[in-house]
């Protein structure tokens, strides 16, 4: 899952993200599958796994900003295959990230990041 405690316009995008990524045979869960394909490949050990809940949010100057820049920044750059998926203007585009932006900040939006690390085997 991209995205949670999305509203309506929010989820539009983050669907068509995902339709995207799909059309590009991209694996959208590939962060859920890292560590059982780390454990799989057997030159690691001591693998860990941990997820956060990472805030869309303009009221935090730090990363929530940032999160928040970089997902209307994504979805901007994603206009011209989108546009057509959507049945939009550029106008009505534009005011959708917008949108969008303002929902993320409404709702509490967030994603969950994972983090997979481990040890190379016979180190230290």
């Amino acid at each position: 899952m991209i995205g949670h405690r999305l509203g309506p316009v929010s989820t539009i995008f983050f669907d068509t993200v995902r339709k995207l990524q799909i059309a590009r045979n991209l694996d959208t869960d590939i962060c859920y599958k890292t560590r059982t394909l780390l454990e799989e490949n057997g030159k690691l050990e001591d693998i860990n796994e941990e997820k956060n809940a990472l805030r869309f949010s303009t009221e935090d100057e730090n990363l929530g900003k940032a999160v928040t820049d970089n997902t209307k920044t994504a979805f901007y750059n994603m206009k011209p295959v989108a546009m057509p998926i959507l049945g939009v203007t550029s106008e009505k585009f534009d005011e959708m990230v917008e949108t969008c932006a303002k929902e993320l900040e409404d709702n509490k939006s967030y994603h969950e990041v994972v983090r997979v690390y481990g040890r190379k085997k016979g180190t230290v």
